[in-house]
């Protein structure tokens, strides 16, 4: 009897291990600067400066301003003193947040964080590296070969582990999904205008090619891509 137990744990060991991203084995964490929750740019200001782009320049990003564009996306509010209550930045069906975002770097495009793919983890405001080394070709490949891509010094993918949500919602559970990336999407749109940074967004894709490149569990799908750096100029 206890060789059997110990045989499934095993085997459930090992079917984990298959599919969980390396950086769930305590792979390198790199704290984030804490979000500011006070801009200078008005919402109707960031609105009216909103615009996708292709045509990024090679200046890198640095920490801050990649803890501001990943907290814009899937964030935690600050606890609620009365209730106690912790949400996020953006509005979920019953409260389950099945939005995952990960963060593809080059080397020295983001200062002080080396090229990877990283997850972010809201609770904390810190990246854990899935991945080390600069797959932005890759994923530009896998983005059915929108080469422009690499040029981003830094690329936001959205992701969602749809379970979450179906298990409470069934099939419709899919659309509350949906809802919940286009409004990471927007956020992600409306903190990069008030930084004066520019973005792009990609839904063209190999899904199995992009789940490949991010190293994905099986219950988790990319759905959408977001480029974000500084326009190149007339002349780039």
């Amino acid at each position: 009897m206890r060789e059997s137990v110990c045989r499934v744990v095993v085997l459930c060991g090992v079917s984990l291990a298959l599919f969980l991203p390396t950086a769930a084995f305590g792979a390198q964490s790199v704290k984030l600067p804490p979000p500011s929750y006070k801009g200078n740019v008005s919402v109707e200001t960031a609105i009216r400066s909103m615009k996708s782009i292709r045509n990024f320049s090679n200046a890198p990003l640095n920490l801050q301003q990649i803890s501001q564009l990943l907290w814009a996306a899937n964030g935690r509010l600050p606890t609620d003193a009365v209730t106690g209550a912790t949400m996020k930045v953006t509005p979920s069906a019953g409260g389950l947040y099945p939005i995952e975002i990960f963060l593809l770097t080059g080397k020295d495009t983001v200062e002080g964080l080396p090229a990877g793919i990283y997850m972010y983890k809201p609770d904390a405001n810190s990246l854990l590296l899935v991945d080390s080394g600069d797959k932005r070709n890759l994923l530009a490949y896998a983005s059915l070969s929108q080469m422009w891509l690499t040029r981003a010094p830094a690329t936001i993918v959205i992701a969602g582990a749809f379970g979450r949500t179906t298990s409470r919602y069934a099939n419709r559970g899919i659309q509350y999904v949906f809802i919940e990336a286009g409004n990471s999407n927007q956020n992600i749109y409306l903190q990069a205008a008030a930084m004066k940074l520019a973005v792009g967004t990609v839904g063209a894709f190999d899904d199995a090619q992009v789940s490949g490149v991010l190293k994905l569990p099986s219950d988790i799908k990319p759905l959408l891509i977001v480029p974000v750096g500084k326009q190149a100029g007339p002349g780039a």
